[in-house]
């Protein structure tokens, strides 16, 4: 019969490594190494003639094996780490006490960067006599399975064997119980025991099985068991025993984990996939071309299915990069603003998200295959290198930002099935001559096509019946028309076109919103339809060269505002009998030119078309489509209401309804 001490007692199922002592250099710790205390509640670490430490946030200590979380703060001008336990040590024994590297650094100076403490490790006794060591018992070996110290994917049980006992059975008197602690935490799992197949040993089984990864300590105490010696004899008390588990558990999804330097992210346990994710550093991707397409952790195999949000966002290295079949999406801002070249994107890609290759400074050109019909805002952003991009048939629309300031662009087709365009979506492409809008397109957003000075002709098909501010605010548009359906023509539609010389508003447009045609220079000629009734601010600002405005309405627009230069040299033409509204009306009034247009027998052509010529000009309001053609068949307008510049003595077609009438002029 002996005494048996806790840490002895578990010699056999919690193996404690021979830490290195105290290392040298000035370093000290308290309690000191080979003292006795009454307990412990901190620990100090300090270092001779150092004025800088600064701690870690969520660390942790050991003591005989057990992770203990600590609260830490810097005393002593710098020079001294207190660290709190979150569970004291209070029962009497002797004690491993090891502070692991990490736990703070030291020696910073504007010459050099901070050092990681040294990992330290001694040996403390703790005689606490309100927590005695425990009775004497006989010579019991205690192990473990698994055994203490090890790293489990799942703690689901635990058999304890004591060794040296004939049976071992619950105390049914016992007022103590078992408990699982995390960093010094209570964990939050019922703990229940059986009979195990040796007679000496117990089950000790957790409900709900833990899962999740971390440190975690099983406390059995003193007099939870009954145990009987070989040989028979009393039943006397089992010791206090604790037993330390790593659990690193499969990783849940959304967890991270590292393979060959490649850091992934789990995107489904049940189709075990998963995803590149960034790294925790850029330049460990520097030299990547690809990336696996399958991975394998702990025995697990992932799939690889996507290059996830950030993936290679930053990496400077990075030049000619190959994505592999089978992975289906490319993540948000996966290439941001990296050093990216070129790209190959498989058929099996079928989603690429917003700002995928925002600032790739050095992309050349991409090719999207014709699986992807999901694309992403802001994709192409400030990709001053890209000449060329190829997109697929199928995709639906070109989303926000997608193409602007790609600078030295000159083209790009836009497939059939595009129906809008988002804001700012060709925008400063200041070398793009040509694109197009498809037939079907239903939306053209805030500044789409603005500031893309070279863009000479951009044919708006009638489908379009919405339309946002500044649509081609700074293009270099020479010609311009709008669909017959609009009804308003937006702020700043046109502004600052200034190569544009003429323009006819559509029959049906009621409202032209503010500078619409503000320093439109070249402009020199503007047709309203006759249902125009407001007209906004600034509206003509600048477009001091027009020559000539036509309206077809009978009532002036209201919000009428022009150059002086204008009212000055300019011809105002309105129709038959609303001259003296026009002399009256603000904003009209000030012209000193103002003309009426005279109707002409068009009863030989169709009824509901009405032709008119004033001067030079032959207007046309129509509710049926009219063509205009010279003698030599050349067209010079097919519409329904609009106006042709006529050369004096020249012979005109006029064709509408199946029927056609020529005259001279």
């Amino acid at each position: 019969m002996k005494k048996t001490l806790l840490y002895l007692t578990l010699s056999t199922c919690t193996l404690l490594p021979a830490y290195a002592a105290i290392p040298d250099g000035g370093w000290s710790v308290t309690p000191k190494n080979g003292s006795t205390v009454d307990k412990i509640t901190e620990i100090t670490v300090s270092k001779t003639n150092e004025h800088y430490m600064d701690p870690y946030i969520n660390r942790s200590v050991k003591i005989n094996g057990e992770a203990i979380s600590v609260t830490q703060k810097v005393t002593n001008n710098g020079g001294t780490v207190v660290m709190t336990l979150a569970s004291p040590v209070e029962k009497s024994g002797t004690y491993e006490i090891v502070v692991p590297s990490r736990m703070f650094t030291y020696g910073y100076s504007m010459w050099g960067d901070e050092e990681d403490n040294p990992e330290m490790s001694w040996t403390v006794t703790v005689d606490n006599p309100d927590q005695p060591i425990g009775p004497v018992i006989p010579d019991i070996e205690v192990t473990a399975d698994p055994e203490s110290g090890s790293t489990v994917k799942l703690l689901e049980s635990v058999t304890v064997k004591f060794g040296g006992a004939a049976s071992a059975t619950v105390a049914a008197d016992a007022s103590v119980s078992a408990s699982v602690t995390s960093l010094g935490a209570p964990v939050d799992v019922a703990v229940s025991f059986s009979a195990a197949a040796d007679p000496d040993a117990v089950t000790v089984t957790f409900s709900p099985a833990v899962a999740s990864s971390g440190e975690y300590t099983l406390t059995l105490p003193e007099g939870l068991f009954d145990l009987t010696a070989d040989g028979g004899g009393e039943a006397f008390a089992s010791p206090e025993v604790k037993l330390n588990y790593t659990v690193k558990a499969p990783p849940a999804v959304g967890e991270k984990f590292v393979v060959d330097n490649i850091r992934y992210i789990v995107l489904s346990r049940e189709l075990m996939t998963a995803a590149v994710t960034w790294p925790d550093n850029e330049d460990d991707y520097a030299s990547l071309t690809t990336v696996p397409t399958s991975v394998t952790l702990d025995g697990e195999t992932f799939a690889v299915t996507e290059i996830g949000s950030l993936a290679f966002s930053e990496v400077r290295g990075i030049s000619s990069f190959k994505v592999p079949e089978g992975i289906t999406a490319i993540g948000d801002a996966a290439f941001w603003s990296s050093s990216l070249e070129s790209i190959e994107i498989p058929p099996s890609v079928t989603a690429i998200g917003e700002s995928a290759f925002e600032e790739c400074k050095s992309l050349k050109e991409f090719t999207l295959p014709a699986t992807v019909t999901s694309v992403g805002s802001d994709m192409f952003y400030g990709c001053a290198s890209l000449e060329s991009v190829t997109l697929p048939e199928g995709l639906a629309a070109i989303p926000d930002n997608f193409l602007a300031g790609c600078v030295i662009l000159k083209e790009v087709t836009i497939p059939s099935t595009v129906r809008e365009f988002g804001e700012f979506s060709l925008s400063e492409c200041s070398t793009l001559t040509t694109t197009n809008i498809p037939e079907g397109t239903t939306k053209l957003g805030r500044f789409a096509f603005a500031k893309c000075p070279l863009l000479t002709r951009l044919d708006v098909p009638e489908t379009v019946t919405e339309m946002g501010h500044g649509v081609f605010y700074e293009t270099g548009l020479t010609e311009a028309s709008l669909p017959e359906n609009i009804t308003v023509i937006p702020d700043g539609t046109f502004q600052c076109c200034t190569d544009l010389e003429e323009f006819v508003v559509g029959p049906n447009v009621t409202e032209i919103e503010t500078q619409a045609f503000y320093w439109c220079f070249k402009l020199k000629k503007i047709v309203f339809g006759e249902k125009v009734a407001t007209l906004g601010t600034e509206l003509f600002k600048g477009d001091d060269a027009i020559a000539e405005v036509i309206c077809l309405g009978a009532e002036p627009a209201t919000g009428a505002e022009f150059p002086q230069a204008v009212y000055d040299n300019a011809t105002l033409t309105v129709p038959e009998g609303a001259a003296e509204a026009y002399r009256n009306a603000p904003g009209w009034k000030e012209f000193k030119n103002i003309h009426t247009v005279s109707s002409i027998d068009v009863a030989a052509v169709a009824d509901g078309v009405q032709l008119s010529v004033e001067g030079d000009m032959l207007g046309i309001v129509a509710d049926t489509d009219v063509t205009v053609t010279d003698v030599s068949g050349r067209v010079l307008y097919c519409g329904r209401t609009g106006a042709v510049a006529l050369s004096r003595g020249s012979v005109y077609l006029v064709t509408a309804g199946g029927k056609t009438i020529k005259f001279r002029h």
